[in-house]
């Protein structure tokens, strides 16, 4: 059977489900991602899906490189959505208090990571570990906002912080990823790196907010369909050869078109590409649950990871938030919604996976935190932020 054919009836079945299941979901208050996330497990091809291709004898329902193509695509295209709605109003509003809580948010769970693993599984999967626990997951944050149409204060903190944490995350998975390799790991070295990454990070920032809307006013209607794509994904192709995650380019070409006067245009294009292909990356890491493998230690570890990055990420966060907002609910809330690790948790766990820095059972331990904390945080968030981030 033709691969690509069989890809394209697969995603056209999970977009369905996910559309049930997060119309059922929202009925009860919760986030439709969890919806998109339980159409996964359920469809999946280590759930409903083997049973599927037993019964028909070959794979209908698999997750193969197409999948994985157009959910890295969905992931993209929300992360830009994210910064196109909201633009760079939430860096420089929430400032120096949202980049302290944006890395101390990621820095907490991973010392505590580290050091809590260490002595049992040794250094390569301690740090692994931590990383992985590092990041707020950028997608399902904007997921919810984009969902609850939520805007204010608040809001303006978690995605700055959220934006700055992948950067954070980064720097210690470059550091992480030198280590393994054996490379040089100086003081000088690691500090070098570190810098350089940050700096040029900011110059793309700048010079795409400067120079993308001086280019996207000027240009025709005519081409405004595609010039945002090619400028996205042109951006994406430039920083991720620099080693950056798609992620992080993401967000800048969102926060640059957002400058533009031709933005609710813009808006309306990513729009329409949401509500075909945004359901898809969710269902993607739900379908990467394997539950055939699971057994009693990899579900107490993914517990333990649970409950690290849930109160480090917290303890990391509420602070900050607290004196930006100078409201303990508020404050609370935001942490909650800053708890989400998502795609980034799984992103690391196969790096390290692919160094040999994880075994199978630290590797699923990582995948199950990842669902735990995205099912956990969005849920907690939603059902406080239309009562104390509706300003």
């Amino acid at each position: 059977m033709n691969p690509i054919i069989l890809a394209l009836f697969d995603v056209s079945i999970f977009i369905l489900l996910a559309e049930i299941l997060s119309s059922l979901v929202q009925k009860h208050s919760l986030p439709k991602l969890i919806g998109e996330l339980l159409a996964g497990m359920i469809i999946g091809p280590y759930a409903l899906g083997s049973l599927l291709n037993q019964l028909v004898g070959f794979s209908l329902i698999s997750i193969n490189s197409y999948i994985e193509f157009l959910a890295e695509f969905s992931v993209i295209l929300l992360i830009f959505a994210s910064g196109l709605e909201h633009g760079i109003a939430p860096i420089k509003s929430s400032g120096i208090l949202g980049s302290l809580g944006a890395t101390f948010g990621a820095l907490l769970p991973f010392f505590a990571a580290y050091y809590f693993y260490m002595p049992d599984f040794g250094l390569d999967s301690s740090l692994i570990l931590g990383a992985a626990m590092g990041a707020t997951s950028l997608a399902a944050v904007a997921s919810i906002i984009e969902e609850e149409k939520l805007k204010g204060k608040g809001i303006n903190f978690m995605v700055s912080a959220a934006a700055v944490d992948d950067v954070v995350d980064l720097l210690l998975l470059s550091v992480i990823l030198a280590i393994l390799q054996g490379t040089s790991t100086s003081v000088t070295s690691i500090s070098l790196k570190i810098i350089t990454l940050v700096v040029i990070w900011l110059i793309i920032l700048t010079v795409s907010v400067i120079l993308v809307p001086k280019i996207t006013d000027r240009l025709s209607d005519k081409y405004i369909e595609e010039f945002p794509l090619a400028v996205l994904f042109g951006l994406t192709l430039l920083m991720v050869s620099l080693g950056y995650s798609p992620i992080i380019s993401a967000f800048v070409a969102g926060v640059a078109f957002a400058n533009s006067i031709k933005s609710e245009k813009i808006k309306e294009i990513s729009n329409i590409l949401l509500s075909v292909f945004g359901p898809l990356f969710f269902v993607y890491i739900g379908a990467e649950v394997n539950f055939l493998t699971l057994n009693l230690n990899t579900l107490l570890l993914s517990l333990e990871l649970t409950a690290i990055a849930t109160i480090f990420k917290w303890l990391g966060i509420f602070p900050f938030a607290l004196a930006y907002l100078r409201n303990v609910k508020a404050a609370n809330t935001v942490a909650f919604g800053m708890v989400p690790r998502g795609e980034t948790g799984l992103v690391i766990a196969s790096i390290g996976l692919s160094y040999n820095a994880l075994n199978l059972e630290e590797f699923e331990g990582i995948v199950f935190m990842s669902l735990f904390t995205t099912l956990i945080g969005s849920a907690l968030f939603k059902s406080y932020a239309k009562k104390h981030l509706t300003s």
